[in-house]
């Protein structure tokens, strides 16, 4: 889980870094049309957060991840494609959809980790966890930085898309294929 997120945070960081540019200076979007956009894709982390629990009851919580991995995280590949008017539509696609589903999965591994993890030891495995899965955005931040001015604009955004979509892949070829549910110990039987 640890090694799918930091990969996935490096691809995100380097998306987001380069998105306000592309809207407004590949695209030709205003401030408004701008912040506009930015908050139809961002209703997609209300969505992800109201259908994770759903999900998981349907279909187990580790089969949920991966569903929501494996199928939205592919979407985020038509924002590349947008273009000013109709064209916007891929980029708020895109985002929504790609957006969901990262919610939706830090929902129901993060209730996991409370759930799974001793009192005692919740808060070190949460501060490890959160250093690994952070460290890796600045240097995605910086990497867009770079390939902007290596590229291009658009072809970083293909770049960073095409990071972000396959992420799923970690997860399918770990444990959490062969299982429905994650682990559900209660915390004190690990003591």
């Amino acid at each position: 889980m640890v090694v799918y997120g930091t990969l996935l945070n490096f691809g995100l960081a380097g998306y987001t870094t380069i998105q306000i540019v592309f809207l407004e200076k590949t695209v030709g979007v205003g401030e408004f049309g701008l912040g506009l956009l930015l908050a139809i894709a961002g209703v997609g982390g209300i969505v992800g957060s109201m259908v994770a629990r759903p999900l998981g009851r349907r279909f187990g919580t580790a089969r949920s991840v991966l569903i929501c991995q494996l199928v939205t995280g592919p979407f985020i590949l038509l924002a590349p494609l947008t273009t000013y008017g109709a064209g916007l539509f891929w980029f708020c696609a895109g985002g929504m959809v790609m957006i969901a589903g990262v919610v939706s999965c830090n929902v129901v591994l993060g209730s996991f980790r409370q759930s799974y993890c001793p009192p005692d030891r919740l808060g070190r495995v949460v501060a490890t966890s959160m250093f690994l899965l952070h460290s890796t955005i600045p240097l995605g931040a910086l990497s867009a930085g770079f390939l902007g001015d290596l590229v291009g604009v658009r072809g970083t955004m293909w770049i960073m898309a095409g990071l972000i979509a396959p992420c799923g892949l970690v997860l399918l070829f770990s444990p959490l294929r062969g299982i429905r549910d994650l682990p559900s110990r209660p915390a004190e039987s690990l003591r």
